[in-house]
């Protein structure tokens, strides 16, 4: 007697969330497809991420005439603000020693006066050569820290992007996964069923034979 089994088909996989399919792998034409069916809001995350990367690539290292304008202002107030700094160090100092010198001696034409002013003015200079430092530190900071903010919005980009491919191909290793296990299912029943029917013809034929 032949066999009743049927060879057992191809099955497919699928993976859903609340009801609705999110990963699908099917067969046709002996050609095995994988989709992935994207939500649109992670859709638009993913063509956000795409679009930026695109655009912001090319201008990374490109500082635009608002950008600069905008770090100048801010170099700008900062020297001011230290500006204001050392004036208000010295001038008290330099009113001081007036007063002093002219309750001392009735006039500044003297040694004296033109001796602590000098010291005065000397030490005022050392703070506005540092200072003119400090500005020129202060810009380059800025530029750096505009480029490294433009670098960690990049890398965030990326990271957004790649996050989701990840979540693509687990999804889509899940429905295969699936689809394996659908197909070991088919390829154990149809193994079990054939032997049934191996016992079973053996069985017919002892059975035949027993009783002719």
């Amino acid at each position: 007697m032949g066999k009743s089994s049927k060879y057992p088909s191809y099955s497919g996989g699928a993976v859903s969330i609340n009801g609705t399919p999110v990963a699908k792998v099917t067969k046709k034409n002996n050609l095995v497809t994988s989709d992935y069916y994207m939500p649109e809001t992670e859709k638009g995350l993913y063509d956000y991420s795409q679009e930026s990367l695109l655009s912001s690539l090319p201008e990374i290292n490109v500082f635009s005439k608002a950008t600069q304008n905008d770090i100048n202002t801010q170099v700008n107030a900062y020297k001011n603000r230290a500006l204001q700094d050392i004036n208000n160090t010295y001038n008290p100092m330099i009113d001081n020693l007036k007063n002093d010198i002219a309750s001392r001696f009735g006039n500044f034409n003297n040694s004296v006066f033109m001796d602590n002013l000098n010291s005065i003015e000397s030490n005022r200079a050392l703070a506005m050569s540092d200072l003119a430092q400090d500005v020129e530190a202060k810009r380059n900071e800025l530029y750096d820290n505009e480029l490294a903010n433009r670098y960690n919005y990049l890398n965030f980009l990326n990271n957004l992007r790649n996050q989701i491919n990840n979540n693509i191909l687990n999804y889509l290793n899940a429905a295969q996964s699936n689809s394996s296990s659908g197909n070991n299912y088919n390829q154990n029943a149809y193994n079990a069923n054939s032997q049934n029917s191996d016992l079973f013809g053996t069985a017919l034929n002892f059975a035949s034979k027993k009783f002719m």
